[in-house]
This record gives structure tokens, sequence and C-alpha cells, in this order.
């Protein structure tokens, strides 16, 4: 915006049509996001600055101002209705129609003159500083210096209707302090433009300051950083599409020569929805993702999208545990050596073994020496009991019964694709009945021996359909303890192997009941900060329209999205300002068990643009990411101590940030999170910089 004002009519057109596209749209209730974000206003910005440019100021000028604001608002909105429901931009579509309605009739106003401004641009930096800054203006916009920089720098300016040095370098730093990423793109998108040039010949039609700017450096923003995660394939398809936008421009330019119309930005809006619809289509995309959450930057899309690829990639599953309690054995895994194969292999056989690996008591010669038979099976989550089997009679130890293959038998629908059958039962040990809806942990029924089962076990698998004996499909247990020698481990959305020794969580009331933050409540948090003064923030907890939860900062104006699926606590994102409180607690809370295994401790990984980082190394990551990521921010949380006993007592939970870079780590925070009968009561966040007491009162 700043440098539009080197064009001192330009920059206050563009001002103007902006102001006027803001007002009328709130006047008319449109999207408040889609227009405080600047959706709705950046093509006026264009519009203006481009009608500024051309057309001298005056009466007519500005009616005409208001009435292309008005027009290209109206597309904007219009083309954004259309091309949303196929998650398509309508980029500078609305800008360049606007242009032409205006620039095709301006002949027959009279009383509205062509600019001679940017012919005589003396007059204009005269009028603007004096003779001081023409002077100024005048030695740095003569400059000899290289002549591709030359030209990208003029290119780059050209994007806001400018065609000199001072412009072009004051919006190539703002470039580069906002994003490594983007400038390396504008420099790759220049550069191939400027070749595929030389080599075809075409660098007359092709090359001048305002196609590289307004298109070619365009496409491989939006191609390279924006519309798809930055990676080494972005930045070739860049490269490729550099010369394909080149063919589209020298086409409409020839096209729409016929009826003197200026084809401005078309050819990049052209090329960008077509290669992002292209996209859409494919069956599977293994790469060139396309960013699934606009944060409109580069750094954070790609940051942000590796770290919720690994941590998040458990929303892709409706949770599932253990049809058991205490610990149970797993005999035969996924493609055991037994019965698990081909179409029936994704499935998991359970017993109960004992020190010596024995799965039964005296000589195992009936079905009660076996510890599991008659042991109690629950739901492993909540669904409609679809199928019961119940009358086939348990085998004699070493028989089976080839003919009732799966013996008695439930299946439970839980969402629609996921089924749950649990085998092998005893017969009129059940329940439950057909129809009927149980929660997660409601009893089911009794381990028996029909079936084809030699000796009493749980037989369990996953599937798409109700039909007992159907096809299992590869799924995951949500959370489960897996011992190692005498010491227990976290699994997370795993599938445990044969031979595993496993158990379900327990949870510790005390840690839930905290971490249960209700929608509809507050907190008021008052703290100290590193120098001592007292501040307050009030956080509002809430959903959002997709029901996911979060905690707003009313003072901050940040929120930090959180998720409590019953065994883990975890935030998801976090918006706003970097020093607020609730920052401070979004990074110390990152991820807590809700167990009652102390002894276990959590780990994750931050993305690394929420991590307050040194100027040099970050920006030195940031040109390299999309190729390769040197540096990871990584997260862990224990319980430090307890003495909570039957609800009450005291909790006190440690977690800690640890930066990795290249031979070296260092511990960028820690925290210290304070737990009793009523909550969360308060937490401590230290590192080099930081020092805060916070405490909290549930309002």
């Amino acid at each position: 915006m700043l440098v539009s004002f080197f064009n001192f009519w330009a920059g206050l057109s563009g001002f103007l049509a902006v102001v006027f596209t803001l007002l009328l749209g709130h006047s008319l209730h449109l999207d408040k996001f889609m227009l405080r974000s600047g959706v709705y206003s950046f093509n006026a910005l264009l519009t203006g600055i481009g009608m500024g440019t051309f057309f001298d100021p005056g009466n007519v000028y500005f009616s005409l101002l208001a009435l292309a604001a008005l027009l290209t608002l109206i597309l904007s909105v219009t083309l954004g209705g259309w091309l949303y429901k196929y998650k398509l931009p309508f980029l500078s579509i609305p800008f360049v129609i606007t242009f032409w309605f205006m620039v095709l009739p301006s002949s027959q106003f009279e009383n509205l003159g062509l600019t001679q401004r940017n012919i005589f641009w003396i007059n204009e930096m005269y009028a603007i500083g004096g003779n001081s800054l023409l002077q100024v203006f005048q030695i740095i916009d003569s400059h000899q210096i290289n002549k591709l920089v030359d030209i990208y720098l003029r290119s780059i300016s050209s994007i806001f209707f400018q065609n000199n040095l001072i412009s072009g370098a004051i919006i190539t730093l703002a470039l580069l302090y906002s994003s490594r990423i983007m400038f390396s793109l504008s420099v790759v998108g220049f550069l191939s433009a400027y070749f595929f040039a030389q080599f075809t010949g075409s660098e007359a039609a092709s090359i001048n300051y305002y196609n590289i700017g307004a298109n070619y450096m365009m496409v491989a923003f939006a191609v390279g950083g924006y519309f798809l995660i930055p990676s080494k394939q972005s930045f070739l398809w860049t490269i490729l599409l550099i010369p394909l936008t080149s063919l589209v421009l020298l086409f409409f330019y020839k096209l729409f020569g016929f009826i003197q119309l200026p084809i401005f930005s078309l050819p990049f809006a052209f090329v960008v929805i077509l290669f992002v619809y292209f996209l859409q289509l494919r069956s599977k995309a293994t790469t060139l993702i396309l960013t699934p959450l606009q944060h409109s930057s580069p750094e954070k899309n790609l940051y942000t999208y590796k770290n919720n690829k690994v941590r998040l990639s458990r929303w892709l599953y409706f949770p599932l545990y253990l049809p058991f309690t205490g610990e149970w054995t797993v005999s035969q895994a996924h493609d055991g050596e037994f019965t698990h194969k081909g179409e029936w292999g994704k499935a998991f056989d359970f017993m109960i073994t004992d020190s010596e690996s024995k799965s039964y008591r005296n000589y195992g010669f009936v079905t009660g020496d076996y510890y599991c038979y008659n042991k109690p099976v629950y739901a492993t989550a909540d669904g409609f009991v679809e199928t019961i089997i119940d009358n086939i009679e348990d085998n004699e130890i070493g028989k089976v019964n080839t003919t009732n293959n799966w013996g008695n038998s439930i299946v439970i629908r839980h969402i629609n694709g996921v089924y749950t059958q649990i085998s092998h039962l005893r017969k009129g040990t059940f329940k439950v009945a057909k129809g009927e809806f149980v929660k997660r942990g409601d009893l089911l029924a009794n381990c028996g021996n029909s079936g084809r089962s030699p000796v009493p076990h749980v037989h369990f698998q996953v599937q798409s359909s109700p039909v007992v004996g159907a096809r299992t499909i590869d799924y995951p247990f949500a959370y489960f303890y897996k011992r190692n020698e005498s010491k227990d481990e976290l699994q997370q959305f795993s599938k445990p192997v044969t031979g595993n020794k496993i158990s379900g969580i327990i949870l510790n009331s005390m840690l839930y009941n905290a971490f249960d933050i209700i929608p509809g409540t507050s907190m008021r948090m008052t703290y100290t900060d590193e120098k001592e003064a007292e501040k307050t923030e009030h956080w509002e907890v809430g959903t959002d329209a997709y029901n996911y939860k979060y905690l707003y900062c009313k003072e901050t104006d940040s929120t930090a999205y959180y998720v409590n699926d019953g065994v883990m606590f975890y935030f998801t994102a976090f918006y706003g300002n970097k020093k607020s409180l609730l920052y401070y607690f979004y990074i110390s809370a990152y991820k807590i068990f809700l167990g009652t295994n102390d002894s276990i401790e959590i780990h994750d990984a931050l993305p690394l643009n929420m991590i307050n980082k040194t100027k040099f190394t970050s920006w030195v990551h940031d040109f390299i990411a999309p190729f390769y990521s040197f540096i990871t921010v990584n997260y862990q949380s224990k319980v430090l101590s307890t003495d909570s006993v039957l609800g009450s007592g005291q909790i006190k939970l440690a977690s800690g940030i640890k930066t990795k870079g290249i031979g070296k780590s260092e511990v960028s925070g820690s925290s210290l999170i304070f737990i009793n009968e009523n909550g969360i009561t308060a937490f401590e966040y230290l590192s080099e910089n930081t020092k805060i007491k916070a405490t909290c009162i549930k309002d």
C-alpha cells in the first residue's frame, strides 16, 4: 500500500476504493471474515490503483471510482459464491473485468481524461517531496545495476502499477521480511519467464515489467507456496507452469487485442484456477498437496501441515479401545500364522497368560482351566448392536467347530463403514440385544470357546459391513499399554503384534476433570510477568461452526483450539498474540496424558512457526524448508508429583520444549501446571527471556 503512494493519486484511489468497499460490505452485512481478511477488498485496491494510474482525478473520476469499487465488490462476492463451491479462488478476475468496464467506454466520457503523470513522473516526484526527493529518486533510479536485477525490481514494482527501482526495492524487502519462501518463488518465477522468453524468442511480446510481475511472479506465488504446500515438487511445477502462462498470455494478448482490452493479470488467474481444479480431481494426492487450511503464509502453511500430518493423523480413525480389562496377551495378530489369512488377515486373538506364558492352570484339559474363559468382554466404543449369534456350544479343548466357524459373535456399528466383530463368545452370556445402543465399556458377553476355537480366546476384528465374518480392514486401537519387561509403554493409535502383553488405560479422575474444559464456561487468569507486573486475562470457552472447542482471550484476541478425547488432552492450533498468557498455556499444556500411570512421559512436536527463534536461524531455515528441515521443536510432559487420593490432593505436571538443530539441542522453555480437585489452579512458564506465574480463577 505504501509504494502505491509514489504515484499519489493512484495510492489515494486505492485507499479510497478499499475504504468504500469495506464500509459498503459492512453495511450490507457481508461475511465479516472475508472483509477483515481482505478477500473482498484486495481487488478494489488493484482497481483503485489502476484507475489512479491511468486517469486524471476530478469529479467524474471519483464518481467512476466509486462505481468501479461497487462493481468489484459485487463481482468478488458473486464469483466467490460460485467458485468457492468448487474450492477455487477468484483471484484478480473481479479487478480485470471491472477495469474492462472502465477502460472500454472511457473515451465516451468527455470530462474524464487519461493521465500523463506516468510519462512525466519527474513532475510527480517533485510535487510530492520537492527537489530533494526528486534528486534522491533520480540517483537511485538511474543507478547502474545488473540487468536482471533491474528488470526484477521494476517487474515486482509493476504489480502495484509502478515502474521504478525504489518501489521494487521496498516491495522486495517487505517480501523478504514477511516470507522467505515467497521471495524465493519471486526469483524462480522471474528467471523462468525471462529464460523461456530468451529461448523461444518471444521476449518482445511476453517480457515486460507488468507481465513478469502481475502474471509470472504471481503464478509462482500461488502455485509454489500459497495454494500448495511448499515443496520441491511445488517449486518444480512453478518452473513448468511459467512457460504455460507465457503461452496463455500471448494468446489472450492477441485475442483481446482485437477489441483493445488490456489483459492485465488474467493469464495468472486463468492458469492458477485451472491448475488448482486439475489437482482437486486426482484420486490420490501423495505430492503437490493442496493447502488444507490457509494461514496466509507459506511458512505457516508448511510447518503446520508437516506437524498436523503426523500428530493429527489419529483424526482419520474413529477411536476404538480394547474389549477387555486387565492384561491380556496377543496370541495372534494381523496376518497371523494360523487363521488370520487373506481377507480375514487384519484381526486379533487375545488370551490371558501367566508369568510362565501359559494360558491355563492345572493341565488345561477343560475350558475352566483357561485364565480368559468366562471373563467379561466389553464394547470398544459407542454404537448399535447389528448382529448377535448366541446358539453355539463351547468346544471341548483341542476340538473346533468348522461348521459354525465364528461361534457366538456380536457385530456393533460405530459409524458408517466402521463395524467391530467379537467372536468365540460363551453361549447364554450376552447382556445386550440386537438393535440396542451400547456405550464404550458396556458389558457385552463373556469369553468362550465356540466356533473354530481349539482353546478359549477372544477374536476381534474391524470390518466395513455388518455381516458376521466380513472382510477385515486394517485398523488400530486408540490407546493401550504394552508391557515392556516391568514397564508399561503407552501406545497411541497403533496395532499390537503377536506376543505383546497389553492392557487398557485407567483414567486419573482429577486430571480428567481438570482438563474437561466445558464450552460455555470461562476462566479468569491473573499473573505476573518477568517485570513483576500484574495482569489479567479472561478466557472464554466455546465451539465454532464445526463443533471444535477453543479458548478465546478477549484482551489479546487470541484463540487456542483443543481436544479432550477421554485419554489425552491436546491443543491443535493457536492464533493470535504469542506474548499472551494463553499462548504460554498452549505450549505448556500442548499434550497431557490423563491416565493414572505416572511413569508415562508424553512426547510430541510443535510447528516451527509457533516458537520464537532467532531471526538469522529461522530465516535460513525458511529458505530451505520446502526441501529439507534441520530444526525440530520437541515437547514432552509427565506427572512430576502427585499426592491425590480418591480425587483429592494435588498433582504437579511438568512440561518442556527443546529446539533441536544441526549438532545442538537447547531448552526453549519449561512449565509447571498445578491441579487439585477444583481443576487447574496455577501454572508457571520459564524460558531465557520469559518468567510467568499465573493463577486460575474459574468464573
